[in-house]
């Protein structure tokens, strides 16, 4: 069994503290994870395996709180919520319906789906929750499921898993540096009339993991700078030259586990931001070759060092530290709002391969990522039994991009599955 923490109370990570902070009425920073079963969803045996995981992850079986100087997590004693999905993707967490919980569990037919309030954890803490989930929910059915793979409650908790690596790995840096690289200058935005009412649009395009990587062969570089090369030069030719102001920048989240080791649970990603000029020549190869040199500027240990650290001033600095909790949030919020140019073209998140050993009833798995007016269209990817799902969601109701970015990846990998949620048929005020 596994020893569960004494803790009744967690501290957010310096990265995840930022999040409650600028929630408003109309964006809250959600994702989701899912997975397409080959059977129809029980939600007896979901709502078994939603508590059963918990008991794995106590540090998720929290509510958020307002301290004076800061938000904090604390344990949450009620049952957590299990219902059938509305069909409005990514719509607004509330937190008293939820049950106070961070994260909602939903399920449609033999679809699976958590979304998670960032404020918690990131994707690969929130992928082992889900993991757990399916493992708690197959046993529930009485089926074998390897545990490979998959932490339950035979694994012990580490204390590891509730620090915040942020604050581990922080070493003192200029502050002006600090500024320079997080800040960046303004990115051109998708334009065209956006949904009115709540929920996204939604295009999934299925391709062969193994065509994938050919491709990204073809073109001497990885997988991520492929598809976020690919995304950028979809959104170039979506718009008369002339019209396009600022430059294209992708922001491709970093596991930053990968340089740094740690085995939290919570947030331990940060950015790279990477700009393709906007006079660049409009080829595939030219978008290619300027991506696969800034990401990996963006890349290096001493890069990610120095956005590390700054993401943990807020916590470092004395003037920041003991700011009340109130006028932190204010501010934070005024920034925004004060800046109202997109820092960013589209968010392209990649979280990998999921890897499971006994995984046959699974048949494929999901990852879906907000999106909002300054940032209308984003990009998540996951990989799984050899099939990369490639999900975009947008508020825009113009489906070009979409379009042009799945008839050139299949132009380079073969067949592609699309699948939409026709969500510009119910809203086109």
């Amino acid at each position: 069994m596994a020893n569960k923490p004494k803790a009744k109370w967690y501290r957010l990570d310096n990265s995840g503290m930022i999040y409650p902070m600028v929630i408003t009425l109309r964006t809250q920073s959600l994702y989701r994870i899912g997975a397409e079963l080959k059977e129809k969803v029980n939600k007896t045996y979901l709502r078994i395996a939603v508590n059963s995981a918990l008991e794995r992850f106590p540090y998720f079986k929290v509510e958020l709180k307002h301290g004076l100087f800061r938000h904090y997590l604390d344990e949450n004693n009620r049952a957590p919520l299990v219902e059938e999905d509305d069909g409005i993707l990514l719509k607004i967490l509330n937190f008293r319906h939820n049950r106070y919980y961070l994260f909602r569990t939903t399920f449609y037919g033999n679809k699976i789906f958590i979304d998670f309030f960032h404020g918690l954890c990131d994707g690969t803490g929130a992928l082992e929750f889900f993991k757990s989930v399916l493992y708690y929910y197959f046993k529930a059915a009485n089926n074998s499921f390897s545990r490979d793979n998959v932490m339950t409650v035979s694994k012990p908790i580490l204390e590891e898993e509730t620090e915040d690596a942020f604050k581990k790995y922080y070493k003192k840096i200029e502050l002006g540096k600090g500024i320079n690289k997080m800040a960046g200058g303004s990115a051109f935005r998708p334009k065209g009339k956006q949904f009115f009412y709540e929920g996204f649009g939604l295009i999934q395009a299925e391709v062969s993991t193994e065509k994938l990587l050919e491709a990204a062969r073809r073109h001497g570089c990885s997988v991520t700078v492929f598809i976020a090369a690919l995304a950028m030069f979809s959104v170039s030719l979506c718009y008369d030259p002339k019209d396009v102001k600022e430059d294209f920048v992708a922001f491709i989240p970093v596991n930053l586990r990968k340089k740094f080791p740690s085995g939290t649970m919570f947030n331990f990603t940060n950015f790279a931001k990477c700009p393709i000029p906007r006079d660049t020549e409009r080829t595939f190869d030219n978008f290619i070759s300027v991506m696969k040199e800034q990401l990996a500027s963006q890349l290096t240990e001493e890069e990610l060092q120095i956005k590390l650290s700054f993401s943990s001033l807020m916590d470092k600095l004395p003037l920041l530290r003991y700011m009340p909790l109130l006028i932190k949030g204010f501010i934070s919020r005024i920034s925004r709002e004060l800046s109202p140019k997109s820092k960013q073209t589209m968010i392209i998140s990649n979280l990998g391969e999921v890897k499971l050993e006994d995984g046959e009833r699974v048949r494929n798995f999901l990852f879906n990522l907000n999106c909002n007016e300054r940032t209308p269209v984003n990009l998540g990817v996951i990989s799984y039994n050899g099939v990369t799902l490639l999900s975009f969601t947008r508020k825009l109701i113009s489906t070009e991009i979409e379009k042009t970015f799945c008839r050139m990846l299949s132009e380079e990998c073969g067949e592609v599955k699309v699948v939409s949620n026709f969500r510009e048929e119910s809203d086109v005020l």
